[in-house]
């Protein structure tokens, strides 16, 4: 009987957690396409020591042109920093100080994407940021 009511319990109360999700992300101070239908979240942060990296899409290609690519911060600080990608798809933003950064890439027809950057000089000089975008739905 106690089992029934314990199982009961946990019943009653798992309507109340799935309720529980956060808010969407602001992303007032981000350029917004006409055409957004869709923001994917990239869940991983990427640990980086400068801000470099490649833009694609799931269509294949190797890199993709003209995508505007945004980061705001660090922290809690608004300042906003752009760049477009080059006909390959790379961008670089230099000279940013250490800390957290939210991102985000966007281009006309394709979902735009979002996510956080930590630039820290104890990451790997390797480490690139390596974004796939999928076409608008």
């Amino acid at each position: 009987m106690r089992t029934w009511w314990i199982i009961a319990a946990l019943l009653a109360s798992a309507p109340f957690a799935r309720a529980q999700t956060s808010p969407p992300p602001d992303l007032s101070d981000f350029t917004k396409s006409a055409a957004e239908h869709g923001v994917d979240t990239v869940d991983d942060p990427f640990r980086v020591r400068s801000v470099t990296g490649t833009i694609s899409t799931a269509t294949g290609d190797a890199g993709r042109a003209n995508v505007l690519f945004e980061i705001e911060g660090p922290g809690d600080e608004r300042t906003m920093r752009h760049v477009l990608t080059d006909r390959n798809g790379h961008f670089k933003i230099s000279h940013l100080p250490d800390g957290n950064y939210r991102f985000k890439a966007t281009l006309y027809g394709f979902q735009s994407v979002i996510g956080t950057i930590i630039v820290s000089k104890r990451n790997p000089a390797t480490n690139e940021v390596k974004i796939e975008m999928r076409t608008g739905e």
